[in-house]
């Protein structure tokens, strides 16, 4: 009896919480799509949701001696069609921390490519050189491109990324947020580092 007082408490716990952390739409070129997103994210814009499995990621091995730690020091692709413009990439996402947080970063190039090979872990130059890509720890990304509320002002998405490129209907996104998992930018990717943003998802507790 005790053990089912324990376990009815842990999931009264979880559900309180998870109910408390919601998602809300701040800004939208497309409501009825970013609504369904929105559904789609998950709690904090983990995407641990059939999101997240839309894109299947395989881990590189370069040449030379990487770092031990996986978590800050990864490297993975997959071959799609990022841009939609009909031909797939090959689409390599790196993850190194600073200070002490992972940050992703997106570099692409077509799907023949022979980069990987050009490139070791003592001479990353021939991936990072490439001009299509999304590069921005450190930096920021502002959310500009849509109309929020008036008297808000503009957010942005800074120092450490978490991308996820993700396909729905046929079609390829990128959703974009940052360590603090307040906001998820959902946009398409146009080629050399511009995107159109399509959503703004707060979440909020």
């Amino acid at each position: 009896m005790k053990r089912m007082g324990m376990a009815s408490m842990f999931l009264l716990m979880f559900l309180t919480m998870t109910a408390a952390a919601s998602v809300e739409l701040a800004a939208f070129a497309d409501k009825d799509f970013c609504e369904k997103v929105a559904r789609l994210s998950g709690v904090r814009f983990a995407f641990e949701s059939s999101l997240s499995q839309t894109v299947q990621w395989e881990a590189i091995d370069l040449k030379g001696d990487g770092p031990t730690v996986r978590r800050c020091s990864s490297l993975d692709k997959t071959i799609i069609d990022l841009d939609n413009d009909g031909r797939k990439e090959l689409v390599v996402k790196t993850t190194f921390c600073m200070k002490g947080d992972p940050s992703d970063s997106l570099y692409i190039f077509p799907a023949e490519s022979s980069v990987l090979g050009d490139t070791s872990w003592q001479d990353l130059s021939p991936l990072l050189a490439t001009h299509d890509k999304f590069e921005r720890t450190g930096g920021i990304y502002l959310l500009t491109s849509l109309q929020l509320d008036k008297g808000q002002a503009s957010p942005a998405l800074t120092t450490t990324f978490s991308i996820h490129p993700f396909i729905l209907e046929g079609t390829t996104y990128v959703g974009l947020t940052d360590a603090r998992r307040e906001w998820l930018v959902v946009a398409k990717y146009m080629g050399e580092e511009r995107f159109e943003d399509l959503c703004y998802l707060r979440a909020s507790n």
